[in-house]
């Protein structure tokens, strides 16, 4: 699955998937009588191995247009010893009639409540060891607000049912082992009205009409699969032919709401060919009979799920109707269908034993990423996206609350939580680091043998390990596993020692880096490989090591004499930030850095960065790097370059120099700027395109530019009449400018404007441009508008994400939370609670964090992962407010000479 985060100057924030709901609805029934016994204890959060199922066949009713389903679900048991209780999971499930069958015999049972996630069936006589079979007849629910479990959607005048069962929703829709090491075979029935259409995880085996007249889709069953990964899909769609792909020429088809078909045909295009190049990669076909792509009209929390057979994206995604296709929608989906698509062997065929090592699934899919595009369009440089995303995937490893990669799952919210940046992308920058350290084909050997070996099985970290060991010929754990099982970056410090009778030395310590304010502990090691590029005149080398305690040394012997420079993460592949000491920064630097790769650039702007937020470099010597190495006309350069440049709180910068700070974005900005302009140029490049709402945005929100603000203004009032007047790219920046400066009359034209619009992707950008509004009255009656109003809140919580962004309306939108925080979390969909806790991190300062404290305390323990997610707030206030402390006076004297 791939998740989306939201972020804002300072702020990860994320929308978990699922939680707890209410216990699970059960209907006596004159069956059996339970025994008169104290109440059984439900188990926690495993059900335990005594009892296993070997099949699964589940036939449901669904109308989308309804809130309910009824379900008779049939699982094939494994008894490992007599049973008088059978525990299953269930989440708001009312089962009406439950029979045992066993030995040729039917055994009435009876419900018996367990608790929010679990009920029990208890048989009129004990079960004996062997084989068994349990029918259940049920009822269950279709939620219209939520993006899990069952769920139904409008888009246009028909309705539309979709299924989203990762982590732990499956149970939402039949009584289940729900958990990813029963991986058994599915066979699914689907009872739908004639007019509708139906899709599952595996092509349809019948179809007939019932005696109801409801249309009844039998599918083939499915090859062994964890609940989480069974799919379906009810209502009036279009299905786009995508042809076939792979080796056992698999059918590919792109399958849409009606009326949509046009917005698929870039993912039509392009799909069998990701497919293909992973094929070749893994040394694997593709595993399943076919492959269908689904766009869901709108999603919370997640952006695309790797279901067998079914892979199921949101919308904005996948679709994109003519003039709205461009560059970043084009690298977006190829980078999430590949993401997907490798899922089908890391996830699929080979699955995770339990949620602790979902980074099995999710890091692999992540690195797939860029492996793929490597191969299939490597002037897209995958391997700079992956340097940039090293810098907020070690922002959030850097807090002392900072999970593990396998983090232990102690209570059920630990999964949700799982499905995060240290997962995703600090796990996938893990591998990429190992990758190269161990060889491309040492490690490509490991990825296939690891999937041979565990192939429609479960599979856990030391299996994997075990398997690159193997291809390594050596014991690799070790040095993973210190950057699996413990949270953090480190922080590699390089020394050079030059002496007349010795090669020339780097002396190398590790810690681990802490931002200032830190509540953490520095005293921490791990089995670090450093590979450092070197030289002197014309002469250059490398050399690796594998940094194992806390102090080491690597020999410089590839060049004579002592290195003129020295660059300490060769190629940025490594996971750890670098210290130079000395003059080792400067010399790097001094002739802008000509030595470093445009990787090794990204990689030292983000180090840069980091020390400055340690403590170790101060904020005025980072801006004044900035320009020297921004040399380079390179999108992603520039655009790691303008996280820095852009990235100063404004809370750091007191009112008299705003306008020095606009004056310096200007100098690195503004010949750029006004070169790219706000219009598309004929014949541009594709990164030009990419590059131009970084830098022009740059120019216009931070530098103030007036000749650009002005012609944003001129084009946002031709947008209004007319939709092809702004470039797509630039849409949201424009209408930023606009309503920066705007009056109530263009506030109510824009709300129109949004909600007028069909085309969702849009309707965001409209609403989050209105978080730019200065006037905090307006901005109030906004936040009403969109969040209490007539409004998808999904759509509306880009405005409040940009109210508290915004300094003029920070306290106005705070407050706004705090006043309906019950209301909000009553509208938007399960879990939203821990969610909005995080928004009281926009804030730096002492008594903003008493209030958070205040309001929140009490409630986050009501919400699944809110205590996680308000200590993380806290932490982020606290580093902060010492931030503020620690670089106000070298940001002020740095600002004072511009």
């Amino acid at each position: 699955m791939r998740n989306r985060w939201m972020q804002g100057s300072s702020l990860l924030l994320t929308l978990a998937l699922g939680c707890a709901a209410p216990q699970a609805e059960v209907k006596e029934t004159p069956l059996a009588s339970a025994p008169a016994e104290a109440p059984p204890q439900p188990p926690g959060l495993r059900l335990g191995t005594d009892t296993r199922p070997e099949r699964y066949q589940v036939e449901l009713t669904l109308d989308p247009a309804q809130d309910s389903f009824h379900g008779v679900a049939e699982i094939a048991l494994q008894l490992e010893r007599p049973t008088s209780l059978l525990w299953l999971n269930g989440t708001e499930l009312a089962v009406e009639e439950a029979v045992f069958t066993t030995g040729g015999e039917t055994v009435a049972a009876k419900v018996v409540p367990g608790n929010e996630d679990v009920f029990a069936l208890a048989p009129a006589r004990e079960l004996p060891t062997g084989k068994a079979t349990v029918r259940i007849r049920y009822t269950g629910k279709v939620s219209a607000k939520d993006s899990s479990g069952i769920f139904r959607q409008q888009e246009g005048d028909a309705w539309y049912a979709f299924t989203q069962f990762e982590a732990t929703d499956a149970r939402r829709a039949f009584p289940s082992f729900d958990e990813p090491s029963f991986k058994v075979p599915f066979q699914l029935t689907l009872k739908v009205k004639p007019e509708l259409k139906a899709f599952a995880n595996t092509p349809v085996e019948s179809e007939q009409v019932g005696a109801d007249g409801l249309r009844v889709v039998r599918f083939t069953e499915t090859l062994p699969l964890p609940t989480y990964l069974v799919a379906f899909a009810v209502g009036p769609f279009d299905v786009v032919d995508a042809g076939q792909a792979g080796q056992k020429k698999t059918p590919v088809r792109i399958v849409v709401p009606r009326g949509h078909a046009e917005g698929a045909a870039y993912a039509a295009k392009h799909t069998g060919a990701l497919l293909e190049v992973l094929e070749a990669y893994f040394g694997i076909p593709y595993p399943y009979e076919k492959l269908d792509v689904m766009a869901v009209p709108v999603t919370t929390g997640w952006g695309a799920m790797e279901n067998v057979g079914l892979i199921t994206f949101g919308q904005r995604y996948l679709l994109a109707r003519p003039g709205m296709d461009t560059e970043s929608f084009r690298r977006d989906f190829i980078a999430t269908q590949a993401h997907e698509l490798a899922h089908q062997w890391f996830g699929n065929l080979v699955t995770t034993a339990w949620w602790d090592d979902i980074w099995l699934n999710e890091a692999f899919a992540s690195w797939s990423e860029g492996m793929v595009i490597r191969q299939w369009k490597p002037d897209w440089k995958p391997e700079l996206e992956s340097v940039r995303a090293r810098g907020w995937a070690m922002g959030a490893d850097s807090l002392a609350t900072a999970r593990r990669i396998r983090q232990p799952i102690e209570v059920k919210g630990d999964i949700d939580q799982a499905f995060d940046g240290i997962t995703y992308t600090k796990g996938q920058l893990v591998l990429d680091m190992f990758e190269a350290f161990l060889g491309k084909d040492t490690f490509r050997k490991g990825v296939q043998e690891h999937l041979r070996r565990n192939t429609h099985g479960n599979a856990t970290a030391d299996d994997f390990l075990a398997a690159m060991s193997s291809a390594a010929g050596r014991d690799v754990k070790p040095m993973f596993s210190t950057f699996l099982d413990q949270p953090g970056v480190p922080l590699v410090s390089v020394a050079l020692t030059c002496a007349k009778d010795a090669a020339p030395t780097l002396q190398l310590s590790q810690q681990r880096y802490l931002p200032v304010g830190s509540k953490g502990e520095a005293a921490q090691t791990w089995q670090v490989p450093v590979c450092v590029r070197y030289g002197r005149g014309k002469a250059e080398a490398q050399a690796c090591t594998l940094l194992t305690e806390t102090k080491g040394t690597l020999a410089l012997d590839g060049v004579k004499g002592c290195p003129e420079w020295v660059v300490p993460n060769a190629g940025s592949r490594g996971y750890y930030r670098a210290q130079l000491q000395g003059e080792l920064l400067t010399k790097l630097t001094q002739d802008g850095g000509k030595r470093l790769t445009l990787a090794e650039r990204i990689g030292l702007l983000g180090d840069v960065k980091a020390l400055t937020g340690g403590g170790f470099l101060p904020a005025g010597e980072t801006l004044a790097l900035v320009p020297r190495l921004a040399t380079v006309e390179d999108r992603d350069l520039l655009t790691a370059a303008a996280s820095i440049v852009t990235g100063v709180p404004e809370d750091f910068v007191p009112e008299h120099l705003q306008p020095h700070y606009a004056r310096y974005v200007r100098k690195v900005f503004g010949e750029r700027a006004r070169r790219l302009g706000l219009t598309p140029k004929k014949g541009e490049s594709q990164d030009v395109a990419l590059l131009r709402p970084v830098v022009v945005g740059a120019m216009m929100l931070d530098g103030k530019d007036a000749a650009l603000r002005s012609e944003a203004k001129r084009l946002a009032a031709a947008w209004l009449k007319d939709s092809s007047a702004v470039a797509p790219e630039m849409l949201s920046v424009v209408l930023a400018v606009v309503a920066e400066e705007s009056d109530a009359a263009l506030q109510e034209r824009l709300l129109s404007a949004a909600k007028e619009t069909k085309d969702r992707r849009v309707r965001t950008q409209v609403l989050g441009a209105l978080g730019a509004v200065k006037d905090p009255a307006r901005a109030r009656q906004n936040l009403a508008a969109a969040l209490l109003g007539a409004f998808d809140v999904r759509d509306a919580s880009s405005l409040l994400a940009g109210s508290l962004g915004n300094p003029s309306t920070r306290e106005v939108a705070y407050g706004f939370v705090k006043e309906h925080f019950d209301a909000l979390v009553e509208k938007m969909p399960r879990n939203s609670g821990a969610y909005l806790i995080t928004h009281g991190g926009y804030f730096c300062d002492a008594e903003h964090r008493a209030d958070v404290v205040a309001f929140f305390g009490e409630r986050a323990p009501k919400h699944e992962g809110g205590p996680r997610m308000l200590a993380q707030t806290l932490e982020r206030l606290d580093l902060c407010i010492a931030q503020k402390e620690a670089q106000s006076k070298s940001l002020a004297a740095f600002l004072q000479t511009q």
